[in-house]
């Protein structure tokens, strides 16, 4: 069966799965050009206004053939949900993943393994599953340490490869060794001097913000969607993985991450990734009040390119980071 999932969800069950599974994030993420999906959308009704985000997960789905479609509930913005509506009226199944509303180990326990009976996934598979992840975690540790002491690659190099690796497809080895490359072929950088910016919320993946960016000697060492969605914590089998998940789990719990992660990667600026920002009003303002750095929302609905006014702010954004101490 062709099925596809929605993060964050645990991956490595459907990687152990005997279905042709793939992550729908990681399919538009690293698209180079998504007209063809907006078209698809378009004609079946999905507003222009939507995100892009939503149009496309709707036009993947149905270009792909999916039988299928998996998404973490709580976790999915109302205008995802309208896609997931109307993929449904298409006659593809939709599944919920329950996270627990509280964290709570035991009923993360219980959603995994009635995730693994829906799936086919015996025992012996999941164990094969995450021993081969757990080789391709270590080698994602070193390529994000990488990144945030050194600077080691470039911003959108950086958010393409946490986004490709949360899609493990049947080939996990080829991503361990992608990753190897990566990390063997880095001889220094003099990137590490530059302003070190976090991303929050859902990875922008518009180029003229990342053009900006460089222009501006500014450089991504945090992706918050990218690494919560690829668990790096120490963790002796899959629900502590997903335990420690901040991502599902309110704004408070992600405060303390990002907390954590402000300290370790020295961050000067954090940027909000939105995908519509009247959904996202509650999330920006508890932000911008509880972190002790700059916060910058960007709205990933507009076109590739920056608008004259996105543009500016934007730079005042990065003068305050530069003055941050």
């Amino acid at each position: 069966m062709r099925i596809g999932y929605i993060p964050p969800i645990p991956a490595e069950i459907f990687a152990a799965s005997p279905h042709e599974a793939q992550n729908l994030w990681s399919h538009f993420a690293l698209a180079t050009n998504r007209e063809e999906w907006l078209a698809t959308a378009r004609m079946a009704g999905l507003s222009d206004s939507a995100p892009f985000w939503a149009r496309s997960l709707y036009a993947i789905a149905i270009e792909n053939e999916l039988e299928e479609v998996w998404y973490p509930d709580p976790g999915v913005p109302q205008e995802v949900r309208a896609a997931l509506s109307l993929l449904q009226g298409q006659g593809i199944r939709i599944r919920p993943f329950h996270f627990p509303i509280l964290r709570n180990i035991e009923r993360l326990q219980g959603a995994l393994d009635d995730l693994c009976r829906d799936l086919d996934v015996d025992q012996r598979a999941l164990k094969s599953s995450l021993e081969q992840w757990s080789h391709v975690r270590v080698a994602l540790r070193r390529f994000d340490a990488l990144q945030y002491k050194n600077g080691a690659f470039p911003s959108l190099a950086y958010t393409r490869t946490l986004a490709k690796a949360m899609n493990p497809g049947k080939d996990i080895e080829g991503h361990r060794r992608e990753l190897e490359r990566q990390i063997l072929e880095f001889e220094g950088s003099r990137q590490g001097r530059w302003t070190k910016i976090g991303f929050i919320g859902l990875t922008p993946y518009r180029s003229g913000l990342y053009k900006l960016l460089d222009e501006m000697n500014a450089i991504v060492v945090y992706d918050e969607w990218g690494l919560e969605n690829n668990p790096q914590g120490p963790a002796r089998d899959l629900v502590s993985h997903y335990h420690q998940s901040s991502l599902p789990y309110g704004l408070k719990r992600r405060q303390e991450r990002i907390l954590k992660e402000i300290a370790e990667r020295r961050l000067r600026g954090l940027i909000l990734g939105v995908e519509c920002l009247c959904h996202n009003i509650r999330e920006q303002g508890f932000f911008r009040s509880t972190l002790p750095l700059p916060v910058f929302t960007f709205d990933n609905c507009s076109g590739d390119g920056l608008r004259p006014t996105e543009e500016a702010n934007l730079r005042r954004f990065m003068l305050d980071c530069s003055s941050c101490s």
